[in-house]
């Protein structure tokens, strides 16, 4: 059992499975940061032009810095584009060689393990 997935709707936050208010009266990105940073909620993931990321019409939600789940529980494989922040999936075709990842946002093509060996 992880942190409460949550959503945000104006100035309020709400259970995204159940609907539920959680906390209103968030009047700015930074207050709504900073209490779930101090409470057990996870906010779904945004691009850094604050785009929600969704799959199949479900918010994306990153525990741990680097596991991504759905609402559902369920581990997806994405990865962070270094571009825009938005989300890359992995692409399946049987000429590539490494673990080669497709940002859905601008279309940026990144390996995450060679990045990470590079830094």
């Amino acid at each position: 059992m992880g942190p409460t997935k949550v959503i945000v709707k104006g100035d309020a936050l709400y259970d995204a499975k159940t609907g539920k208010l959680i906390k209103d009266g968030l009047l700015t990105a930074q207050a709504i940061h900073d209490y779930a940073v101090r409470h057990y909620v996870v906010l779904p993931e945004v691009d850094k032009a604050g785009k929600l990321w969704t799959l199949d019409g479900k918010p994306v939600y990153c525990l741990r810095g680097a596991r991504y789940e759905s609402l559902d529980e369920d581990p997806l494989h994405l990865s962070r584009c270094p571009d825009c922040g938005g989300m890359g999936i992995r692409i399946d075709e049987m000429t590539i060689e490494s673990d080669c990842i497709r940002c859905i946002q601008c279309g940026h093509e990144f390996d995450t393990r060679l990045e990470m060996m590079e830094t």
